[in-house]
């Protein structure tokens, strides 16, 4: 309910800046402003089931799933630092899980460097998948002429969900065209074909992306920045050895590390790509 934001987000602000300052790491929101508007965004989607824990007629924790393409995403979950260590993580976890029951399969980032909740969400049935970075920077280069790097527009998602499905098997469509009401995702074209975009380039929390190869990824991390304006930021496979090197050489510095997990369906990636977080 929307009575709730207020609430969640004090808990989203409070819970991961506990977590992340415990171990070296920035706060993940610069707020409690920002993460209540994230958190209330995410409430007020009809497309995004969430569930919150009381104790004594207070909120001390929530966690979304994110319903809107095939494969489900779990997201955020937190809890109230003075209420963790009670079991209410996986109560919350059981409760999206039983939600999500009968998808083709459900995805969450966990941030590695937690083990606590590592070692909840692999008891409850979620196999690692690959280790991630959370990536930051404007590079200096610029893309090769033969590419075009703009703005996506409504007739680009056709090509970008084909794309998507080519890469992981499934479609993102319907969070990517939220990304085109709220925000500016860009697509990389060569010979008018789309060859590789990235949802949300500034907000490394919501931005994923799909190249057909490593070149068309390049490209399209090095003309992103002309249109933003602004650092791209993203989350890069760590396996993905010659692409991470080629970021770190562009001024792309890493943050901080993640670890995808998930339940089900799951098929490794043909192409080049970067996942997100959703939250």
């Amino acid at each position: 309910m929307d009575s709730d934001a207020d609430a969640c987000g004090r808990i989203c602000y409070e819970g991961f800046r506990t977590v992340n300052e415990r171990y070296g790491f920035p706060p993940l929101f610069p707020s409690v402003e920002a993460a209540t508007q994230r958190v209330g965004g995410f409430i007020r989607h009809p497309s995004v089931f969430g569930v919150v824990a009381e104790a004594d007629g207070r909120v001390v924790g929530f966690n979304f799933l994110s319903e809107r393409d095939p494969i489900r995403a779990v997201g955020p979950i937190v809890i109230d630092p003075n209420t963790q260590g009670r079991g209410v993580g996986r109560q919350l976890m059981e409760a999206v899980l039983e939600r999500a029951r009968g998808a083709r399969g459900v995805r969450l980032l966990q941030d590695t460097f937690n083990t606590q909740s590592f070692s909840l969400y692999a008891a409850l049935g979620f196999d690692a998948r690959e280790i991630l970075f959370v990536l930051s920077g404007t590079p200096q280069a610029t893309p090769p002429p033969h590419w075009q790097i703009r703005v996506m527009t409504q007739s680009d998602i056709a090509g970008c969900e084909s794309l998507h499905e080519a890469v992981h098997g499934y479609t993102r469509t319907n969070e990517l065209r939220d990304a085109l009401t709220t925000g500016t995702p860009i697509v990389a074209l060569r010979d008018g074909r789309v060859r590789a975009y990235m949802a949300a380039p500034t907000i490394w929390l919501a931005n994923h992306g799909v190249a057909e190869t490593e070149e068309d990824m390049r490209a399209l991390l090095l003309g992103a920045p002309r249109i933003t304006k602004q650092p791209i930021s993203c989350l890069m496979p760590a396996r993905r050895g010659a692409l991470f090197r080629w970021c770190l050489t562009e001024g792309y510095r890493a943050t901080k590390p993640m670890t995808l997990m998930t339940i089900g369906e799951y098929r490794e990636p043909q192409g080049s790509y970067f996942p997100s977080v959703l939250y």
